[in-house]
């Protein structure tokens, strides 16, 4: 019979388990029946329970019920358990419930989702973002460096950085550099690469000095990630460099990283190299060069032409960008319609970019009624990223969609605009 079968039946009889029980089994259960999103109550008796607790695996239950409970009177514990226990395994799943108290998620795995071993509900370069109106405890962000800092086991050192990014701890930047340039990570490529691309998100010009000098890093993985992360923070005194490295690589897709880098930048200087690269052989530098003039102010009014005469998707996006973003919104429907197609995510990036950079969030809200479900699903994840309070009334009635995953994304959209 199984542990969870055996726990139905114990609480259809009326039997409590207990957390006190000289029984693995039955405190495992105990800390099953506790695991329910806001059960409050249960928090001071986990954080007892795992202080005595020998057994790793119901640990780890522990710290995953705490996450799943949510509620930030469990953040000390969970902050003690990831500097402090000895078993990796637990200070991973401490790690990513603490993430879960700051980051709503949705947890379709059922009542015993977390049972027989670690939840990783955030992964470690693609999780989920805090909200900008959520404030993260100090201590949090600081037992996170102390991981850095301290910890002997490099995965979790990578996955602290992540998660310093997941919580847009910007605060914490001068200690990452710390890290980041002092010995100990030396000869940990993945460790330095994970604090390169958070200082990236972070996209505050205080990474600017310390990702300028990574540029040129004698690890090709490091440098390549700095190049992206510069382009991020809009640092803009790496423009020089980046402009040398441009010119001086003959590897397509080095010149290609470092090109999407400049035209992330929307530095003024850069108007000159794009308009060079309209007529390039290379597609994806036509495509740059169009997307770097977009972020500029630049009269695009010329592409009107040259989207007739190019073949390229991509590159026809990208000036169908640069001329809404010079005021031509007729060609929002060209970035709309390819929400559908296999170039759905570059479509999103300028969309996102025209309603949250150029003012021009009113084009997206007619096209809530599109006919493809996945064109309504998409606008309204971007309407979520912009996160402006005003759209609400334009989001709301798709909660009702047909389509149950349109429904989704605008509740979902309207979560993250939540005590905005």
């Amino acid at each position: 019979m199984t542990s969870q079968l055996v726990f139905v039946l114990a609480l259809a009889m009326g039997q409590t388990p207990s957390l006190d029980s000289a029984s693995p089994r039955e405190r495992s259960e105990a800390v099953r029946a506790m695991a329910v999103l806001g059960n409050r109550d249960a928090v001071p008796g986990l954080v007892d329970s795992y202080r005595r607790e020998p057994r790793r695996e119901i640990r780890i239950e522990i710290v995953a019920a705490l996450g799943r409970i949510r509620d930030l009177s469990a953040a000390p514990l969970l902050t003690e358990a990831l500097t402090t226990d000895f078993e990796r395994e637990v200070r991973l799943q401490a790690m990513d419930s603490l993430l879960g108290l700051y980051i709503p998620i949705s947890d379709d795995g059922g009542f015993f989702s977390f049972i027989g071993g670690i939840t990783r509900v955030f992964s470690d370069e693609e999780s989920p973002r805090i909200s900008s109106n959520v404030t993260v405890d100090a201590s949090v962000k600081e037992a996170l460096v102390q991981v850095i800092r301290t910890d002997f086991d490099d995965e979790l050192r990578r996955v602290a950085a992540h998660a310093l990014g997941s919580l847009n701890a910007a605060d914490q930047i001068p200690a990452l550099v710390g890290e980041l340039e002092g010995p100990r990570h030396r000869e940990y490529r993945d460790v330095r690469v994970a604090m390169v691309r958070t200082l990236g998100l972070f996209q505050d010009q205080a990474a600017g000095p310390a990702l300028t000098r990574l540029l040129r890093d004698a690890d090709e993985d490091v440098a390549r990630e700095a190049i992206r992360s510069v382009g991020l923070i809009g640092y803009r005194d790496a423009y020089p460099q980046l402009v040398n490295l441009f010119r001086s690589r003959s590897d397509d897709g080095e010149r290609e990283r470092v090109l999407q880098s400049i035209a992330l930048m929307r530095h003024p200087e850069a108007v000159a190299l794009f308009e060079s690269l309209l007529d390039s052989r290379e597609a994806k530098e036509r495509e740059l060069a169009a997307e770097g003039l977009a972020r500029l102010d630049y009269d695009a009014s010329g592409f009107a032409a040259r989207i007739g005469e190019e073949g390229n998707d991509g590159v026809r996006l990208a000036q169908a960008f640069a001329l809404v973003a010079s005021g031509q919104s007729g060609h929002v429907d060209s970035l709309v319609e390819a929400l559908d197609t296999r170039r759905w995510s570059q479509a999103e990036v300028y969309l996102y970019e025209l309603g949250r950079f150029h003012g021009q969030i009113g084009l997206i809200y007619p096209n809530l009624r599109h006919p493809e479900a996945d064109v309504r699903e998409r606008l309204l994840q971007v309407l979520g990223r912009i996160g402006d309070p005003e759209s609400r009334p334009y989001i709301q009635p798709l909660t009702d969609d047909r389509n149950a995953d349109v429904a989704a994304a605008a509740v979902g959209a309207l979560r993250r605009m939540v005590g905005r």
